[in-house]
């Protein structure tokens, strides 16, 4: 039985790496948000404690 040293793999070209944000708009417009009724409120600011 043969020792064959352990060999890195080859990195004969860089991975192809995709950017994880977009550097220009997409033309979609933002939806539009309905207000917080008072009770949704009150729980997004006592429930923010707990992040």
């Amino acid at each position: 039985m043969s020792v064959h040293p352990f060999r890195q793999p080859r990195r004969d070209a860089a991975p192809v790496l995709e950017p994880y944000f977009q550097t220009e708009a997409t033309g979609l417009p933002a939806p539009r948000l309905r207000p917080l009724t008072a009770l949704e409120q009150m729980y997004a600011y006592w429930g923010s404690d707990q992040a």
